[in-house]
């Protein structure tokens, strides 16, 4: 065997030709080092990012820094943003990638030098957002500074508006509001809002015509105009995710730690996060620390009124069935499945009326089993006796042992009392009209006992059909009012004459109708209720429940012309805008029994009733106005005199009507005399729409204004 020293072969080449091809290439090796390896070009990550919808696909290396590690997104990854001063200077590209690496490896902060392949696509694990893929990471150093954030001023979130911020540290230069949190805890997300609470466009635009009637109920001529609401709605949100795919995450993100909520309507001043896009939205990544979003959360007391006659209460309760009253027949068909769930459900329901102390109170979608001893609305009137005292509540009794005439459905309206404050006057009328109502209106007269001289009023309780299905006629027309709209028109059609021909000539002057009409303010079934001469006294800019994002008033508070003036509504915002996971059905042992927030989907509808005349006690900050909406997407406006009469028009005549065109007030005088007799007036005015006429010296006008 020969050993030959490698530097000795190189300088004898003659001995080269007795070594093996193996050894004679270890020999030369040895003799003549490699050159060192040539570093990879480093690409900007503008240039991968582009100006267009999609990143250029390829094999990169980048640098940056590590901006934030999300382990549990799927895919699991990092970001990786280039520093300040060392980006390609373009605006309109993206500095920032997402790193496809499910164990990383790094950490906030590193400066790291990524080799991988880029790739955007609708498949995994893009989901449409630029991702490097089989990552070579090398950490270059560590505690760098972290890229500061890019502000986004930009109201709406559209593609081309965010594209050039994908990935990147983005703070929101305006607060944002809470607009859904159906999806909080089975994803960790919530959608927000840059233009505060989304309304469904039924609640402000009128499907039939623009500008509204508010009694116009024939064709879709205005459809368009929901159809671009929805779409002004639907580009202002924003995803809020948790940085993480897992479901069900634990604990909850976001909510307060006090209250234990994060309620449609809360706020965060500043949001900061990575901005990302995944199942076809907009997200943002949360960061740890001093950035972590923290939300504004408020819960309303019970609205307060002033001297009242009576007061009365309008509440949805979510299908309170009591199985067979005596502990057993659980699961009910529409409500609780055991009798603990309902145990927790009745405590809760309780707790809410309690709070509300209301007269009168309209209940919807209690179990339809009559006035029996075991029945559900005999349970609650027990239950509300004794947390208030024994004979404090007394129920309507409507005719029905086991079941509510008229009524084959699973649900009825029922009316409880308080015999202390009023006294039922002749027996309940239930509406008889066949094929038209699942669930029958309810009415009842009652006479005040507060005073001396007792007086009247008329209260009709009402359901109307559910959006949520319909064929032929009842499909869904596509213009914002959802399923079975042409059943609920004919249910108000049949509700006028319910009032017209039983409610009025039982005795009732001045009637109240109240109820779930499962139509928003502008909706057909309100306009033909305005258009029978009837008033809806509830504000079109409150609220009363929450689907899909979108808040809207389905609660409404109907009155005879003579009640204007006499009367207060206000909604106690306890259910529509909590998380559906705080009801009993889904909290389970976690469930408060002893609050009335998320008692239902819901909110209830108080109304103060003094027949001496009433002033407008609402506690919220809006006090007494007239508004209109020039355009229902950016919300309202108040309304001014001197904003729609002419300079130096004097004197100028001013009328007031209802909307069916009953006067109400006529003053003649200057603009600023009457603007302070206008605001005087409308101070003791139920919340709806009315017609104000203004006529001078080359002036003719009519204008539609609500009162809030």
């Amino acid at each position: 065997m020969v050993y030959l020293h490698a530097r000795y072969a190189v300088s004898h080449p003659h001995l080269l030709r007795f070594l093996p091809t193996a050894l004679l290439a270890v020999a030369l090796a040895a003799g003549h080092p490699a050159a060192a390896q040539a570093p990879p070009t480093v690409t900007h990550i503008g240039t991968i990012q582009g100006t267009g919808a999609a990143a250029t696909p390829g094999t990169y290396t980048i640098e940056g820094i590590v901006t934030g590690v999300y382990p549990g997104l799927n895919p699991g990854g990092f970001y990786v943003q280039e520093a300040a001063n060392a980006t390609d200077g373009n605006p309109a590209t993206s500095d920032a990638l997402f790193v496809a690496q499910p164990a990383a490896t790094v950490q906030v902060g590193d400066k790291v030098q990524v080799t991988g392949t880029v790739l955007e696509s609708a498949e995994q694990p893009s989901f449409n957002q630029a991702v490097l893929t089989t990552p070579t990471i090398k950490v270059v150093a560590s505690n760098a500074s972290l890229p500061p954030f890019t502000i986004l001023t930009n109201s709406t979130f559209n593609s081309s508006l965010l594209e050039p911020y994908e990935g990147m540290r983005v703070q929101f230069s305006a607060p944002l509001t809470v607009a859904e949190n159906y999806s909080l805890k089975q994803r960790g997300e919530l959608q927000l809002s840059t233009s505060g609470t989304p309304f469904q466009p039924t609640q402000f635009v009128d499907p039939n015509d623009e500008p509204a009637t508010g009694t116009h109920i024939i064709g879709n001529s205005n459809a368009a105009a929901v159809n671009a609401y929805q779409a002004a709605n639907l580009a202002h949100v924003i995803i809020l995710d948790d940085g993480s795919a897992a479901s069900n995450p634990k604990p909850i993100p976001y909510l307060d730690p006090v209250l234990h909520t994060v309620r449609v309507g809360s706020t965060i001043a500043q949001l900061r996060g990575i901005l990302g896009y995944g199942f076809n939205q907009w997200r943002v990544q949360p960061l740890p620390g001093a950035d972590a979003p923290v939300f504004r959360v408020v819960r309303p007391a019970v609205p307060s009124f002033g001297a009242l006659d009576v007061k009365l209460a309008s509440f949805n309760v979510l299908n309170y069935f009591n199985g067979d009253g005596q502990g057993g027949g659980f699961p009910t068909p529409r409500g609780a499945k055991t009798a603990v769930d309902f145990a927790r459900q009745r405590s809760k329901i309780i707790a809410a009326l309690t709070q509300m102390n209301a007269d009168v109170v309209g209940l919807m979608e209690m179990e339809n089993d009559g006035t029996g001893p075991n029945s559900a609305l005999q349970d609650l009137v027990n239950g509300l006796n004794k947390a208030m005292g024994a004979g404090t509540y007394a129920f309507i009794n409507d005719g029905g042992a086991t079941q509510q005439p008229n009524n084959t459905d699973a649900i009825h309206c029922a009316i409880i009392y308080k015999p202390a404050a009023v006294a039922p006057l002749g027996p309940a009328l239930v509406a008889s009209v066949t094929g038209v109502f699942e669930r029958p209106p309810l009415a009842q007269l009652f006479t005040t006992k507060r005073h001396a001289r007792p007086d009247t009023l008329g209260l009709v309780v009402n359901h109307f059909k559910s959006k949520a299905s319909g064929n032929g006629v009842d499909a869904d027309q596509n213009d914002g009012q959802g399923g079975s709209n042409d059943r609920r028109r004919a249910q108000a059609q049949a509700l006028v004459k319910f009032i017209n021909q039983t409610v009025r000539p039982a005795g009732a002057s001045r009637i109240i109708c109240i109820g779930d009409y499962n139509a928003n303010y502008e909706e057909d079934p309100i306009d033909i209720l305005r258009a029978a001469g009837l008033v809806a006294a509830t504000p079109p800019n409150s609220a009363s429940f929450v689907f899909k994002g979108l808040t809207g008033s389905l609660d409404h508070c109907i009155i005879t012309p003579n009640m204007v003036g006499f009367i207060d509504v206000q909604k106690w915002h306890i259910n529509s805008g909590e998380p559906a996971f705080l009801e009993f059905d889904q909290a389970g042992e976690a469930t408060d029994v002893n609050s009335p927030f998320r008692s239902s989907d819901h909110d209830p509808v108080l109304i103060g009733v003094r027949f001496l005349g009433i002033a407008n006690s609402s506690t919220g900050t809006s006090g007494n106005r007239l508004l209109v909406y020039p355009s229902p997407a950016t919300g309202p406006a108040v309304f001014h005199l001197a904003s729609v009469v002419p300079p130096g028009v004097s004197p100028v005549i001013l009328e007031f009507y209802l909307l069916k065109g009953q006067p109400l007030l006529r003053l003649t005088g200057t603009v600023s005399m009457l603007q302070t007799e206008l605001g005087r007036y409308t101070a003791h005015l139920a919340p709806g729409i009315y017609l104000l006429r203004l006529q001078g010296k080359g002036l003719n006008k009519t204008q539609r204004v609500i009162k809030d």
